[in-house]
């Protein structure tokens, strides 16, 4: 089957759709296994392409539908090239991965450390942002290289920053122009706004840096809720939140006390669903990760009981909002 039809919002409407059914459902949902090889980048997040692109299909005026997987007469290849000939970005096996939103505000964060003169590619600064780029990387699964952030790479990618500084340009100089798309959004948003993005590459700093690699491989991974504003800080959290010790201890402990409603809105599984919904109820890991320090034990006091509403309401910012704040979001009807 051909893909000549296939046109950019026809995979951008496959992509939405994915974020709002969650990459577990929608790949269960059109037959598909989630890609090992290349990945479509799109804002920083990463989208199985082969999937994506024979969803999108349906989307194609006339279509008599989806593709399977076994529907692209020329495989794998066929797919990365008409999506790169849309004007998408595919991640290769022999490429290294886009940068991410996370990996622009550390890098943002240093160049901004001295605007007028950068630390160079030989600095211990550069070499320690290096280090926990490549850490990032291997705990969200990447296998690669240990030097696939390299201190050369770095400072290329902080240097991209000065195409994008008007005090820079303003004195006619040009800088580095081989950057992405996301480096301009990354810097509007925190331009002027120099405390926060210090706060914002601190926490991401915080969260690798004391992240076990070693635990973290032996508990499962979840794909992001739709609506929320990922990145490491809220993937590790939720990658600790499916510690299934923790989650079996914090059960326990509501067993014994009868209790499996919602600690935000009261919400009882088993009271509206009978006994389909009972003893069922999410866990949610108060402590956000980038403050919890490397070693430390998580207590049941640290856990909270939520219904999935409540959840995914929890981790719709970057650092996961607190049970007050839930609270105060709330709106109350009837």
């Amino acid at each position: 089957m051909s893909l000549a039809k296939l046109t950019k919002p026809d995979v951008e409407a496959a992509m939405v759709e994915y974020d709002i059914l969650g990459g577990e459902t929608f790949l269960a949902k059109y037959g598909y296994t989630q890609s090992k090889r290349y990945w479509l980048i799109q804002k920083g997040r990463r989208y199985p392409s082969k999937a994506i692109a024979g969803v999108a299909y349906k989307y194609v005026d006339g279509s008599p539908g989806p593709l399977t997987s076994d529907d692209f007469s020329g495989g794998q290849a066929t797919v990365v090239r008409r999506l790169r000939q849309l004007g998408f970005e595919v991640e290769a096996p022999d490429r290294n991965p886009a940068w991410t939103r996370d990996e622009l505000i550390l890098a943002l964060d240093l160049y901004f450390s001295n605007p007028a003169n950068p630390p160079g590619k030989n600095s211990t600064a550069v070499a320690a942002l290096s280090a926990i780029l490549n850490k990032l990387h291997h705990l969200k699964g990447f296998k690669g290289s240990d030097t696939l952030r390299n201190a050369n790479g770095v400072y290329l990618k902080m240097m991209n920053f000065r195409a994008i500084d008007s005090t820079y340009v303003s004195q006619g100089k040009v800088g580095m122009t081989r950057g992405n798309a996301l480096e301009a959004v990354v810097w509007k948003e925190y331009d002027g706004q120099r405390p926060k993005l210090a706060r914002d590459a601190q926490a991401i700093r915080d969260a690798v840096t004391d992240a076990n690699i070693e635990t973290l491989t032996k508990i499962p991974s979840a794909d992001p809720y739709e609506g929320e504003e990922g990145g490491i800080i809220v993937q590790l959290h939720k990658r600790y939140e499916r510690d299934p010790r923790i989650v079996a201890e914090k059960r326990k402990a509501a067993k014994l006390t009868g209790d499996f409603s919602c600690e935000v809105c009261a919400f009882d599984f088993r009271a509206a669903y009978g006994e389909l919904g009972a003893d069922f109820i999410e866990i949610h890991h108060t402590k956000p990760v980038h403050l919890m320090t490397a070693g430390q034990k998580t207590k049941l006091s640290d856990l909270a009981l939520l219904c999935a509403n409540c959840h995914r309401m929890a981790h719709r910012r970057r650092i996961p909002l607190s049970l007050d704040e839930l609270k105060a979001a709330l709106v109350r009807r009837g």
